[in-house]
C-alpha cells in the first residue's frame, strides 16, 4: 500500500533526524542522577487498577480529575486546580502511573487501554460513581479512552492540546510533527532524557510551548525532582515504548466515538501538534461539543495560560456556587 510506504519512508527520515540531533547534542555517559523521592505533605494515596496513586486535592463538591502529561507532574495543574476548586468542584489531580510518588506497573502495561482503565478505577477509588475528567498531552489520551469504554462515569471530558486519535488515523505525517514518538524508541532515550540535568526536558518546553513563555524555575525543578527518582525515567517513556507492543493501540480508535459533553481546548502556537488536526477530529464527537483556541499558548494552556483554561472550563461545565 502507498501509505505503507510513505510511512516507511517517514521513519527513515524521522529516524535519521533524531540520530543526528541526539549526536549534535551531546549525550552524558555518566551514571544517571537518582535520588529518592519524599512526597510532600499534601500528598495523598489512593489504590486503583493495581496502582498506587500519589494525588493532590483542593474543594468539595463534584468530582473533577485532573490528568497530565509529558513532561510534566499533577503540580502542572496548580492554578488550574485552584480555579474549578474556587468555582465549587472537588478537584484531584494524580500522579500518573509511572510518575512518582505513583507507583509503577508491576505487570510493564502502559498502554492506552490501561491509562483510560486508570482513570475510571480512580473515580471509583475516590468514593464516587462519576467525575468530570480533565486532561492533557497523555493525560488527554487516556481520557479519550476512559469515555470512550466507560461513558456512564463520565458526565464530561475536557482534553487539552491533543485532538482525537481520528486526526491521525492513517496520516503518518503525525511523525514529522513529532518525531519524539521515534527516536523515544532508541536504546539511548533514557540516557538523552536524563543527560546534562535533564537539558532535554528544557529543550521540550522551548520547542511546544509558545515562543514568549518561560517555563517557571519551580515547574521545571519539580518535574526534574520527580523524573530523579529511581525509575521514573523509564516510566515516562514507558508511555512511548507502549505504543508500538502488540495491543499498545486500538487499530479502531479512529473510528470510535465520544457520546458525552466535550470540550477541547488548543493553543494557538502549538509546536508540537497542527491546530488544524482538532477539525479533522471533530466527527468522533456525538454530544455537545465545544473547541476554544487559544491564541498566544502553546503545547501546554494548563501553565502558559491557566487562567484562561480554567475560564473555559468554568463556562463549559457552569459554577457550581
Amino acid at each position: 500500500m502507498r501509505w505503507v510506504r510513505r510511512f516507511i519512508f517517514l521513519l527513515i527520515v524521522v529516524g535519521g533526524v533524531a540520530v543526528g540531533a541526539t549526536l549534535w547534542m551531546g549525550l552524558e555517559f555518566g551514571a544517571q542522577p537518582t535520588q529518592m523521592l519524599t512526597p510532600a505533605s499534601d500528598v495523598k494515596f489512593v489504590d486503583a487498577n493495581g496502582i498506587h496513586f500519589g494525588y493532590v486535592e483542593e474543594g468539595t463538591g463534584p468530582l473533577v480529575l485532573l490528568l497530565h502529561g509529558y513532561p510534566e507532574t499533577a503540580r502542572s495543574w496548580a492554578t488550574v486546580q485552584y480555579r474549578l476548586a474556587a468555582a465549587g468542584y472537588r478537584v484531584v489531580a494524580p500522579y500518573m502511573r509511572g510518575y512518582p510518588p505513583s507507583s509503577f506497573a508491576a505487570d510493564g502495561n502502559y498502554s492506552v487501554a490501561a491509562l483510560g482503565q486508570d482513570v475510571v478505577a480512580l473515580i471509583d477509588a475516590l468514593g464516587e460513581k462519576q467525575a468530570i475528567v480533565v486532561g492533557h498531552d497523555w493525560g488527554a489520551t487516556a481520557v479519550y479512552s476512559a469515555a470512550t469504554e466507560h461513558p456512564e462515569k463520565i458526565v464530561a471530558l475536557v482534553t487539552l492540546a491533543i485532538p482525537h486519535a481520528r486526526a491521525f488515523a492513517g496520516d503518518p505525517t503525525l511523525f514529522l510533527d513529532a518525531p519524539h514518538f521515534i527516536y523515544y524508541q532508541a536504546p539511548w532515550a533514557e540516557r538523552l532524557v536524563w543527560s546534562h540535568n535533564f537539558a532535554h526536558i528544557e529543550s521540550i518546553y522551548r520547542q511546544w510551548a509558545a515562543p514568549t513563555y518561560v517555563v517557571p524555575a519551580d515547574v521545571i525543578a519539580d518535574i526534574k525532582t520527580t523524573l530523579r527518582a529511581p525509575g521514573a525515567v523509564e516510566g515516562a517513556l514507558s508511555y512511548y515504548w507502549a505504543l508500538f507492543k502488540p495491543g499498545g493501540l486500538d487499530p479502531k480508535a479512529g473510528e470510535r466515538t465520544i457520546n458525552v459533553p466535550a470540550l477541547v481546548i488548543a493553543g494557538g502556537a502549538d509546536g508540537a501538534v497542527n491546530a488544524a488536526r482538532f477539525a479533522k477530529a471533530r466527527p468522533a464527537f456525538t454530544a455537545r461539543y465545544e473547541y476554544v483556541e487559544i491564541p498566544g499558548a502553546g503545547h501546554f494552556p494548563q501553565l502558559e495560560a491557566g487562567d484562561k483554561v480554567a475560564d473555559a472550563i468554568v463556562a463549559f461545565l457552569g459554577p457550581q456556587k
